[in-house]
């Protein structure tokens, strides 16, 4: 029987783990229960998009504490939620890491800070092609290096109210930003600078998303197979309950399929 190292969904998570995994020769199976989002005119229609909900789920149900049922804006495409989020790719603060006080309570602190994810965000930055400018932002956490990409530049309107924001003494700043974006040379641009990003799928594949940056660069490869369809509806473990071994797969075609896991 043949083994593999599965990974499960195709968001920012399993994306990002496929890609950095693809290289090293091990054979990954990829398991996806959506497909590929579809490259269409509705991608930009926003009576589709936001009246209709066509790229999310309608299939399933949530329920609230109350115990009401609710829709979840959850998308299940290759790429996951990122074929539909607004690019912005901020860094965690300091702090974010740290004990926290709330009203309900106290958020513990992490066993691990943001020094030891620093060196990852870096990395991730370079792979999701982020736009920004270190300095601009006075709550930034340290950096080992600047953004791989200049800020995306504001609209006019926009730089005049940043510009008045500035003068009165406060600190606006670009946000970081994952766009497939050149405003030096616009025949290597994918991004258009449309006005259908936040919510929108990328007609043009114009987003930095986990589809377009992480699986469709590794997918021709010989040790990576990508299963579209496939939702996994069990994880089975060896007798200590810690290590999963295996995992049931639901596809799309009615077929119930148990695939070993390396």
């Amino acid at each position: 029987m043949t083994t593999y190292d599965i990974i499960i969904g195709t968001g920012a998570g399993g994306g990002t783990l496929a890609h950095q995994l693809a290289p090293t020769g091990k054979r990954i199976l990829i398991l996806e229960r959506g497909d590929f989002l579809p490259q269409e005119k509705e991608n930009w229609n926003p009576e589709s998009v936001y009246q209709k909900s066509r790229y999310y789920t309608h299939e399933e149900k949530w329920m609230d504490k109350a115990g009401e049922e609710f829709s979840p804006q959850t998308c299940y495409w290759v790429g996951g939620n990122a074929k539909v989020y607004g690019s912005a790719l901020l860094r965690l603060r300091e702090r974010d890491f740290e004990t926290g006080q709330h009203k309900s309570g106290i958020s513990p602190a992490w066993p691990l800070k943001y020094r030891d994810f620093e060196p990852y965000y870096a990395q991730a930055e370079k792979l999701f092609d982020v736009h920004g400018q270190r300095g601009e932002d006075p709550t930034e956490p340290p950096a080992s290096g600047d953004y791989p990409y200049p800020p995306a530049l504001h609209e006019p309107a926009m730089q005049k109210i940043a510009n008045n924001i500035k003068a009165e003494g406060y600190h606006p700043f670009h946000l970081p930003v994952g766009l497939k974006l050149s405003e030096i040379d616009k025949t290597l641009s994918q991004c258009i600078r449309c006005d259908t990003c936040d919510g929108y799928p990328c007609l043009v594949h114009g987003k930095a998303d986990s589809d377009v940056n992480c699986i469709r660069p590794t997918r021709h490869l010989d040790n990576v197979t990508l299963l579209t369809g496939a939702k996994v509806t069990r994880l089975h473990t060896d007798a200590s309950g810690r290590e999963v071994n295996a995992v049931s797969v639901e596809m799309s075609v009615e077929m119930s399929v148990e695939i070993g896991n390396r």
